[in-house]
């Protein structure tokens, strides 16, 4: 059985792969749809988050742009294995934010699954050359 997944109040932004204090103490309440329920309290980023994130998003293409195709997509394919490892946890927590049932979102988590797995695979032609 499938432990009990549950949101939490967060009030930063994941930005440059760690928690940063957001621009502002301001909050949102985020609410389950389907029952109304507070699930989680989250910052009201600024623009000032946003203009951070794009930065260090930025930044981070710099290398993976320069990193060879073989190894994205051996990187994207781990990804994809931790989705499916996680494939319950992530449909629990897509009905607790959107209100959809639990067979809908584990049928949405699979379709994103297949989409990682489809990029994954998509610098590799069939012949066995891969592009740089």
């Amino acid at each position: 059985m499938a432990k009990k997944t549950t949101l939490k109040t967060v009030k930063k932004n994941y930005i440059g792969g760690k928690w940063t204090e957001a621009a502002t103490t301001q909050t949102e309440k985020v609410f389950n749809p389907a029952t109304g329920e507070v699930i989680a309290e989250v910052p009201l980023s600024t623009i000032e988050d946003v203009d951070r994130a794009v930065q260090s998003a930025n930044e981070a293409f710099k290398t993976w742009s320069k990193t060879a195709v073989p190894k994205r997509a051996r990187i994207l394919f781990k990804y994809q294995q931790l989705l499916v490892e996680k494939w319950e946890e992530l449909a629990e927590l897509v009905t607790l934010e959107n209100g959809k049932s639990l067979t809908e979102a584990k049928g949405e988590v699979q379709r994103g699954i297949e989409c990682v797995e489809f990029a994954a695979g998509a610098p590799t032609p069939h012949d066995g050359e891969t592009t740089t």
